[in-house]
């Protein structure tokens, strides 16, 4: 019965110190939570450029013009059509990342269901003869499409070395080989920023080797967007490159952004095919437009307020020169996310927790989120925190 399975299961993942549980926020904020009554500098947000915290959005959706919308969107958008406020938002996201004319946006409710939405109606066909090649250190919702796709039978999916082009060269040339059965479609997918190491791929360099091997190129830019490129335009935009050779791209609101749900940006060709296809965005109620306004409110403020990258890269910069020479090193990462790898999953363990008893929320990542023995302390840098909340960290770690 299920009852013993669960039971074994869970006593398994208590042994090998891996059991995760849910805890309550009294109150949560970018830069400081309360649990419990207990209070804790908070180094653990995605919300890269405090905007989420500010209310900023809170307080231009009380003006006229947003004080009419819902909190929920009441149906699928292709039952009862969608509001003008997302196809405000779809022409915003377009204006922002530099779409060419034939390109169309699609909004989500999160990350996962838009990646997951594009790759299972790309891969729905069975016996296709179609590969899924894809970074080794991608997003778990990136690589359970791709498990589950070739489960199904619809592609084959191989992971090429995290960041290695060779590796991809070498992967790409294999499905080229005219001894081998000949593959029909091929999607190459990377991260514009990886989310557990904050390190970012040679976009140009790989994007023309993806073309020369007559592949598709996906970038899931989460953690990209709003923070690098001209006025926060994401990874292409910091590396000064185009959407003309990337045929999807993915961003999502819950990061720097400060809101909700996602959006894909593909040629009107690609966007019209996944509103047909793709289950995840026929079969779910549409992004709520109150939430969609709160992402409006919110990029315009990201493209105003250039303070707020800036701000978040001194901190970065301050955080990392100054735990240069101590015991634990980052890695090579200029993002907000500055990993502390650990390796031992019991010491990252020992090391959260010697923190918050100290007053310091950093969340400790351990597989299967990161590789055995690649634990960390997935440390945040925000344009909220101050010299001296930085200080407290450092010092904590570097003593």
């Amino acid at each position: 019965m299920f009852e013993s399975r669960l039971a074994s299961r869970l006593k398994q993942q208590t042994d090998l110190g891996l059991l995760r549980s849910r805890m309550v926020v009294d109150d949560i904020s970018t830069t400081n939570l309360t649990v419990e009554g207990h209070s804790y500098l908070n180094f653990s947000s995605n919300d890269y450029l405090g905007i989420a915290s500010d209310h900023t959005s809170a307080k231009l959706l009380s003006i006229d013009k947003y004080t009419h919308l819902s909190a929920g969107a009441m149906a699928s958008p292709l039952v009862v059509g969608r509001h003008k406020i997302h196809l405000e938002l779809e022409q915003l996201l377009l204006d922002w990342v530099g779409a060419p004319q034939n390109f169309n946006c699609l909004l989500f409710g999160s990350g996962y269901s838009a990646n997951t939405g594009v790759i299972s109606a790309l891969f729905n066909i069975k016996g296709d003869n179609a590969l899924l090649v894809q970074d080794k250190l991608n997003h778990a919702s990136l690589m359970d499409v791709g498990r589950n796709s070739q489960a199904l039978g619809h592609c084959k999916q191989v992971r090429y070395l995290h960041n290695d082009l060779s590796s991809l060269q070498t992967v790409l040339a294999k499905s080229n080989n005219k001894n081998s059965d000949e593959i029909t479609n091929k999607l190459v997918v990377t991260e514009g920023v990886f989310s557990m190491d904050g390190d970012q791929p040679d976009l140009q360099r790989l994007m023309k080797i993806t073309k020369a091997n007559n592949a598709w190129f996906m970038l899931d830019d989460a953690h990209g967007i709003g923070i690098h490129g001209k006025n926060g335009a994401g990874s292409l935009s910091a590396q000064q490159l185009t959407l003309d050779n990337c045929d999807v791209l993915v961003v999502t609101f819950g990061k720097a952004i400060g809101a909700q749900g996602a959006a894909v940006i593909a040629s009107k060709q690609t966007i019209e095919y996944l509103t047909n296809f793709s289950r995840d965005y026929i079969y779910s109620t549409h992004l709520s437009p109150l939430q969609t306004a709160a992402a409006i409110v919110n990029i315009k403020a990201i493209q105003k307020d250039g303070w707020r990258r800036e701000k978040l890269a001194e901190n970065i910069e301050y955080f990392k020169s100054n735990l240069r020479g101590s015991k634990y090193q980052t890695l090579d990462s200029l993002s907000p996310i500055q990993p502390i790898v650990i390796g031992d999953e019991s010491e990252a363990i020992g090391l959260s927790q010697q923190l918050k008893a100290n007053g310091i929320w950093a969340s400790a990542m351990r597989y299967p989120t990161v590789a055995k023995q690649q634990a960390r302390l997935r440390v945040t840098i925000t344009a909220s925190h101050t010299k001296q909340q930085l200080d407290q960290l450092i010092k904590q770690v570097t003593q």
